[in-house]
């Protein structure tokens, strides 16, 4: 059976932002029972791409231990870092003693209405300066990441304008619930047109680049509309098989949006659990009513599974789908 393609690590759930759309800073944490760096041994060596996450991962003091033993454990991974950048110099320090590291830095408002939805204020001024800071260090596999939310609508496109300006990479999500991560946030998912409408522009930009990741991309953003639009996902959910969440604990989930617990790292290996429980995580994942749609869930099934997204790349690019609104 084929290893797994892609995770996500929460490696904290401690947190200095106060989100609208995310729970995990409400939640009462004790240190004591996070992973230690070593345990991320466990990793599969299959993976392709590694998102460590939280909470705010750069509250871990041992992050760059982790991140080497992350590196050793999985060599033919990327691993991207997701950060609030709200710790600028920490955050540089750290970055630099990890070597090569992807890193993408939450900003979800060109102004103070990031601020206001972060719940800290001067949020974005350093968000910017921790994405500054990593580029002036060298950091390559930079960009900025905006959640859409039903507070943010138009402010995807401004938040992108600044990252090309910056010449950073951008991507985008949408606001998600989840009884295990984010928590009950319905209220904050987009439903406006104007969301659809941003969605889609976006899509349509990456339509006509000339680089084919760009069109990627561009399917990714097709799919967000399907979500934001409360449709069925166009792309069949891998959960439990290309991908998995491990939490700080070491519980593994399918995803970071199911509830359904595959076990610990110290009950086995992927492979063990996986076969375990199988049978149990295939039929929830079947049944589950999330339909979700975010890069680190979605990418592993694309990978596996390329033949549907490039059928659809292919026929947007001969339509001319970047000329409307899309279907």
């Amino acid at each position: 059976m084929m290893g797994p393609l892609g995770c996500v690590v929460a490696v904290t759930y401690r947190c200095d932002a106060r989100c609208t759309m995310c729970d995990i800073w409400k939640q009462e944490v004790d240190r004591e029972t996070e992973l230690a760096a070593s345990d991320y041994a466990w990793l599969p060596a299959s993976l392709r791409s590694i998102n460590v996450s939280g909470g705010e991962p750069f509250l871990r003091d041992d992050l760059v231990e982790i991140v080497s033993v992350m590196r050793r454990a999985c060599p033919k991974a990327r691993i991207v870092i997701s950060t609030n950048g709200l710790a600028p110099s920490r955050i540089e320090r750290m970055v630099g003693e990890m070597g090569d590291v992807a890193v993408r830095v939450s900003v979800d408002a060109a102004g103070s209405l990031h601020d206001e939805i972060r719940g800290v204020d001067g949020a974005y001024e350093r968000a910017i300066e921790t994405a500054l800071r990593l580029r002036a260090a060298g950091v390559s596999d930079l960009g900025l990441a905006a959640t859409s939310t039903e507070g943010n609508p138009g402010e995807l496109r401004g938040v992108k304008e600044v990252a090309d300006g910056f010449g950073m990479e951008f991507a985008a999500s949408a606001a998600h619930s989840s009884p295990i991560f984010f928590g009950e946030h319905e209220s904050e998912r987009p439903h406006s047109d104007r969301a659809v409408a941003e969605i889609a522009g976006i899509m349509r930009e990456w339509l006509r680049s000339p680089r084919p990741r760009d069109w990627a991309k561009a399917y990714y953003m097709r799919g967000l509309i399907d979500y934001v639009q409360g449709k069925p996902r166009r792309l069949a959910c891998r959960a439990g098989l290309d991908l998995f969440f491990l939490d700080p604990k070491g519980l593994v989930y399918p995803c970071n949006i199911s509830g359904t617990l595959m076990g610990n790292v110290r009950d086995g290996s992927f492979e063990d659990l996986r076969r375990a429980t199988r049978t149990e995580v295939r039929r929830k994942v079947a049944e589950c009513p999330h339909q979700c749609w975010m890069i680190c869930t979605v990418s592993p099934p694309m990978w596996r599974r390329p033949l549907g997204p490039l059928a659809w790349m292919a026929g947007a690019k001969l339509l001319k789908l970047d000329s409307r609104a899309g279907q």
